[in-house]
């Protein structure tokens, strides 16, 4: 396990899956955490829903999002509305709530739109075989392509080409040397694998990398203007490089 970091798996060139977990401490959580520690996945972990809200709007990609129902500081239902309103409607992330069959009902009416239950009184074994399957999924693999950046400085514009580290439906981390202060405008153009025609799309600066902890200097960028139809083929893209362990 790597805590807050985003390293590559060097066994199978793949970026190690993000897993954001927020709530409470709850005994259910401490028995869920170990699971998680088992598997080549870098956690986030954050107490409060805002903190975890923060994280998802910081971090370049998250794959699963375990929560420890209820939140200490706002309604799972509106922690669900942020996530994929930060993210992106059409791909959010994987919520898990970790709930007791007490308070099943104050998650029911969201289960099934990107949400699945845990129930936190399961037996230890069978909670832990359960907790297990959410991360079933291999993580993406690296996307290693050249990105064409114009970036808007002031009343000035800059062209640099970078290399992107790892892409998303919601941005991309960048391989570069530059360093553009948080919230800079960048119009972004790159071709993915086996496409002739480009992607274009605007961005903005979102964080920087922390190389020690990361493996590589750069940039999180997120999307805020994509077309439609490459919109469409980027997530196509993403479709076939989720791949199953079982397949």
């Amino acid at each position: 396990m790597q805590v807050s970091g985003q390293q590559e798996d060097k066994t199978t060139g793949a970026m190690r899956q993000q897993i954001l977990v927020a709530g409470a401490d709850t005994e259910a959580l401490q028995r869920v955490l170990p699971v998680l520690e088992k598997h080549s996945v870098d956690i986030h972990r954050k107490q409060a829903g805002e903190a975890a809200l923060n994280a998802v709007q910081n971090l370049s990609v998250v794959d699963l999002v375990f929560v420890s129902y209820p939140l200490p500081d706002m309604g799972f239902g509106d922690f669900v509305m942020a996530v994929t309103g930060i993210v992106s409607p059409s791909r959010p992330p994987q919520i898990v709530v970790l709930v007791s069959k007490a308070d099943v009902a104050g998650v029911a009416g969201h289960v099934g739109h990107g949400v699945q239950v845990l129930p936190a009184d399961l037996p230890d074994k069978l909670l832990e075989r359960v907790a297990a399957k959410f991360l079933r999924k291999a993580p993406r693999p690296a996307t290693r392509i050249m990105v064409k950046m114009v970036v808007k400085l002031g009343v000035g514009k800059v062209l640099r080409m970078a290399q992107s580290v790892n892409i998303s439906a919601s941005g991309m981390l960048i391989r570069t040397h530059e360093h553009y202060p948080l919230g800079s405008e960048v119009a972004l153009e790159f071709a993915l694998p086996g496409a002739r025609d480009p992607v274009h799309a605007e961005a903005q600066v979102v964080r920087h990398a922390i190389p020690d902890r990361e493996g590589v200097k750069g940039m999180g960028l997120k999307f805020t203007g994509l077309a439609p139809e490459h919109k469409t083929r980027l997530e196509r893209y993403l479709r076939g490089q989720v791949v199953d362990e079982d397949s």
